[in-house]
């Protein structure tokens, strides 16, 4: 059966890549993710797991309507009803990248873009446990929104639409488009955090945070794999150690590793 997910929390990812089998050995030697072809009648979707716990996923950057989209990491938020979701989300300005579709004993699923043009998921999960080890070892523990404006006027839309809860972060001191830390309806633990774009920086988008032992090692391991360092390791507050990689196919994620 599903895992229990909040609704409106985060409950499963999956990113798009040119090559999905040299995708599938990167993160298989990062991360030590075991990888399944899930076959051509998927378009060889690959599912990714840890000692048999689902992580997430991968899918082709070419679309079934033969357009080709960038690299790409995306969550996937729980809802009861995708039908509903999506209406609300078109009312608040959403457009809709996939409107429904379903996996029958698995899942239904979305992907909107919201009123300033990131992608985004939504599911429920009739079947599928979505993402089994929420912040373990080498596991999702954190997304990340990157804002083109204010990050406060992009999470009104996810408020509406989610029920997500959202305000400045504790550690943050800007009056100018401070960061907000995320969090469902219910107050639950925080999931995630909306940023303002640095210059150069893509934007508006959201990308994933892996939690990994060693974030210098991780991002070392990551170039020697054919991935890149987009953003040096550094100290965040938190205190996190944090660094931004990408992938072969230019889809972009962060590591984070805590204190012992």
């Amino acid at each position: 059966m599903p895992t229990d997910f909040a609704p409106g929390a985060p409950c499963w990812f999956d990113v798009t890549a040119t090559d999905i089998p040299a995708a599938a050995d990167f993160y298989r030697g990062l991360f030590g993710w075991d990888a399944q072809d899930t076959g051509p009648q998927t378009r060889h979707y690959t599912v990714l797991s840890q000692d048999g716990a689902l992580v997430a996923a991968i899918g082709s950057t070419t679309t079934p309507h033969g357009e080709v989209r960038p690299g790409q990491w995306l969550p996937y938020f729980s809802v009861a009803d995708v039908h509903a979701t999506v209406a609300t989300a078109q009312a608040d300005g959403a457009g809709t990248f996939c409107s429904y579709a379903e996996i029958p004993g698995q899942l239904e699923f979305a992907v909107l873009t919201d009123p300033d043009g990131a992608l985004y998921g939504i599911t429920h999960l009739t079947g599928h446990p979505g993402t089994q080890r929420w912040s373990q070892p080498d596991n999702p523990c954190w997304v990340q929104y990157t804002a083109a404006g204010s990050p406060a006027d992009a999470m009104a839309h996810y408020a509406t639409v989610l029920g997500w809860t959202y305000g400045n972060a504790a550690w943050e001191t800007s009056t100018d488009r401070p960061y907000q830390a995320l969090s469902t309806g219910s107050a639950d633990r925080e999931f995630g955090g909306a940023a303002v774009a640095r210059p150069g920086e893509p934007a508006p988008c959201w990308t994933l945070t892996i939690h990994v032992p060693d974030t210098d090692a991780t991002a070392a391991r990551a170039a020697e794999l054919g991935g890149k360092i987009v953003q040096e390791p550094h100290d965040n507050p938190g205190p996190s150690r944090l660094a931004v990689i990408a992938d072969p196919s230019g889809a972009t994620l962060a590591v984070m590793s805590l204190p012992r």
